[in-house]
């Protein structure tokens, strides 16, 4: 696991309210002929994916790129980040959802706003 990166003894990047998260039912489900429905555990354990929208100056982003090319290689290390969905300021470890990819969009000159797709580490 690797830390965030950070400017000025500053984690970057703000977590915007917008963001959203899910959890995935870690069973499957079959279907028998007569119409009843049967599920059973799949999976001990689905890590649970978090849509992250976050704020960044584009100091705080050109920091974040380097990182995420030179440190955390694209997306193939996991790293510490506050617990998203609490506040209690445990560090959790995340990893970026293969799947997905990272959107920028410049809200206002210096200003951006960031999209990605975290999972939890398992």
């Amino acid at each position: 696991m690797i830390n965030w990166p950070s400017l000025n003894g500053k984690r970057i990047g703000t977590v915007l309210n917008s963001s959203s998260w899910d959890s995935t039912p870690a069973v499957i489900a079959e279907e028998t002929r007569s119409g009843k429905l049967i599920t059973r555990i799949g999976r001990v354990k689905t890590p649970d994916g978090f849509n992250i929208t976050m704020h960044m100056t584009l100091e705080e982003y050109r920091i974040f790129n380097r990182w995420w090319v030179n440190v955390c290689r694209r997306g193939f290390f996991s790293f510490g980040f506050p617990k998203i969905d609490d506040d209690t300021g445990e560090i959790m470890e995340y990893k970026f959802d293969p799947k997905s990819k990272i959107g920028k969009k410049n809200t206002s000159a210096n200003n951006l706003e960031i999209t990605m797709v975290w999972l939890e580490a398992t």
